[in-house]
């Protein structure tokens, strides 16, 4: 049917504007593929309720967490490409997974980038009960404890810092995988699990309560609003991992013009002041937009970035 249709457009080029013109004439879905309460889904639903008023017609987010937000980009990448379906995705959902995971159900470059959100940067936090109150004594307590330390993993970018950590100073850490990272806060708050890299955004408010404590940053930077926690390289040397983000994602069949639409979309939501104070509310939260070409760059970029960090690391790859 699109080798027939194919001759039409090329002979009436205005009919691919068209569609792009009368686009949304129903309600858009965004999915976000991990759970609630995490920071794409956050900064998800503020840009979905500022670009239902927008565009004139209902964005819903949709939830669709699991192996490392696998799940969710396999429904978008197999949906119809009509751009009612658009995702938000992390560098783990597009860089990492890929050299992680031996059998993908999805691939990345079935995803064409929209915008970049935001990087975040990541904190490696224990239970509070935990016999070690920095870096250096986490280390040797998961060196010294029967069976090891356990940490939870709710997304790609921190199974790498926490195989990573294990790989550089003999730690015997063992991962705890979840489908999110609010989960796996969870369980470290109850002290069914030891330790978590995860969001900062995501920890603050535990951090806060007192319910967890911070070990260390794992990033290249201070935060602001917290300089108290130290950076992990200051003990272990040489120990830093780019910071997460999260970014907006169509089909990559979805037309141009209507791919266009969403773009300036989603940029001009999260250029809205309204927007930029919900979401940075909480600390560690910044809003950094990028056009799909930056974000493209970026993803290039980064690609080889973490492809010889892991190779030279030796992170093992998931069945």
């Amino acid at each position: 049917m699109l080798k027939l249709l194919l001759p039409l457009l090329l002979l009436f080029p205005g009919a691919a504007f068209a569609q792009a013109e009368s686009y949304p004439s129903r309600p858009v879905t965004m999915v976000v593929p991990f759970p609630p309460g995490s920071i794409s889904d956050i900064i998800g639903r503020v840009v979905a309720e500022r670009m239902s008023k927008s565009l004139g017609q209902s964005v819903i987010v949709e939830n669709r967490p699991g192996a490392n937000g696998g799940v969710g980009a396999a429904y978008v990448t197999r949906a119809k490409p009509d751009g009612y379906l658009f995702m938000m995705a992390s560098n783990g959902i597009i860089s990492l997974n890929k050299l992680l995971t031996a059998q993908l159900s999805y691939d990345p470059a079935d995803l064409a980038p929209l915008a970049l959100a935001a990087e975040v940067p990541a904190v490696l936090v224990a239970h509070r009960a935990l016999p070690a109150n920095d870096l250096r004594g986490l280390i040797e307590f998961a060196r010294q404890k029967p069976g090891g330390v356990s940490y939870a993993s709710g997304t790609a970018t921190a199974q790498v810092a926490g195989e990573t950590l294990k790989d550089m100073t003999g730690a015997n850490l063992l991962i705890v995988p979840y489908k999110g990272e609010p989960p796996g806060l969870t369980d470290v708050v109850a002290g069914q699990v030891d330790v978590m890299v995860l969001n900062l955004p995501i920890a603050y408010a535990q951090l806060r309560a007192g319910t967890v404590k911070a070990i260390a940053l794992v990033g290249a930077r201070k935060v602001a609003a917290m300089p108290e926690i130290p950076l992990a390289r200051e003990t272990v040397p040489g120990y830093v991992m780019p910071n997460g983000w999260t970014g907006f994602f169509a089909p990559a069949g979805v037309p141009a013009a209507i791919r266009e639409r969403l773009s300036k979309e989603v940029i001009a939501a999260l250029n809205a002041p309204d927007v930029k104070q919900r979401v940075e509310s909480t600390p560690g939260t910044v809003l950094t937009p990028e056009t799909p070409a930056e974000l493209a760059a970026r993803i290039a970029s980064e690609n080889e970035t973490w492809a010889r960090l892991i190779k030279a690391l030796k992170v093992k790859i998931q069945q």
